[in-house]
């Protein structure tokens, strides 16, 4: 059984909401990461990934905050034609909610996840970045095989390293551009060979310059990591 859920889309997080000082309205989708539902929504995620979720930092520590993360996900897995429309309503509608602010609409539906949402389809066939073309929308994956495909051109995706994925990690060092998000418990200035970039100033990965490494400080367990997953300079 699943609730349905009122809202999908969030706004109010306190990185997203600096976004407005770089002209956009950032909104992003929480789902109960890993297995926390019954079903796992983070199939690349690795050991250190998963102890240093953020999934229970900020208003995650909260009950009703993990209950309404999992019942988003339960509404996602019982019905999804159901629930990908109401994510499409929500999301046309924050975009009309941007224009009034005179501000652009940023997405990132992957807040606490790693789902393939390029492969999820709407009644009339499209995906939600083709369905919404003049949106952006951006999102963090650890899956390699995502960063070689091609995506809807308003579709972002951000290589994540963690401890057990170097090989892939340095295959795009060495095939591409495209830019390589690594957690440090303090930033470099570069990081295998790559200039590194403030990834806490705002949540616009698509705005980052491209051969960069979005450099994220340690937050919540993650300061107290000891798998590799936090690179320690």
């Amino acid at each position: 059984m699943y609730k349905q859920v009122k809202k999908l889309l969030r706004f109010d997080n306190y990185k997203m909401s600096k976004s407005t000082d770089f002209g956009y309205l950032s909104v992003i989708l929480y789902l109960a990461p890993y297995t926390l539902s019954g079903k796992n929504i983070c199939p690349w995620a690795s050991k250190g990934c998963i102890k240093g979720c953020l999934n229970l930092s900020g208003r995650g520590v909260f009950n009703n905050v993990k209950q309404s993360r999992l019942n988003k996900t339960k509404y996602f897995f019982a019905d999804r034609p159901k629930f990908l429309k109401q994510l499409d309503h929500e999301i046309k509608l924050y975009n009309k909610r941007a224009k009034r602010m005179g501000l652009k609409l940023n997405v990132r539906l992957n807040g606490t996840s790693d789902l393939i949402w390029e492969n999820y389809k709407l009644e009339n066939g499209l995906n939600l970045m083709d369905n919404n073309p003049t949106i952006k929308f951006h999102d963090y994956t650890k899956s390699l095989e995502r960063m070689k495909k091609q995506l809807p051109k308003n579709y972002r995706l951000t290589f994540s390293k963690s401890e057990s994925n170097h090989n892939a990690v340095q295959e795009l060092i060495m095939t591409s551009k495209q830019n390589i998000a690594v957690v440090f418990n303090k930033l470099p200035k570069s990081y295998l060979g790559r200039k590194v970039i403030d990834g806490d100033l705002n949540d616009l990965r698509f705005k980052d310059p491209l051969n960069s490494i979005v450099g994220l400080i340690a937050k919540g367990k993650a300061r107290k990591d000891n798998s590799g997953f936090v690179i320690n300079i």
